[in-house]
């Protein structure tokens, strides 16, 4: 797991994907919003990802950004 980007709960149902390379008040800090509801986590990007909006859980949408901001290895 990367320690760029953490989990933070703001509520029972909602949590925020913080980026933990930026100060709180720099708006880069706060990547989505995710409601987790049976079994489903409802994404609300605040960063322009490829991402969907939708995943099982709030740690899959975790993963997912964090893979999509891996940088690539260069090709031999």
């Amino acid at each position: 797991m990367s320690d760029d980007f953490m989990l933070h709960q703001v509520s029972p149902d909602d949590w925020m994907i913080i980026d933990t390379r930026f100060g709180a008040t720099d708006a880069h800090h706060l990547v989505a919003c995710i409601t987790e509801d049976d079994g489903r986590a409802e994404v609300r990007w605040f960063r322009h990802v490829s991402l969907p909006m939708r995943f099982g859980s709030r740690i899959e949408a975790l993963q997912a950004l964090i893979t999509a901001e891996s940088p690539t290895p260069a090709l031999a």
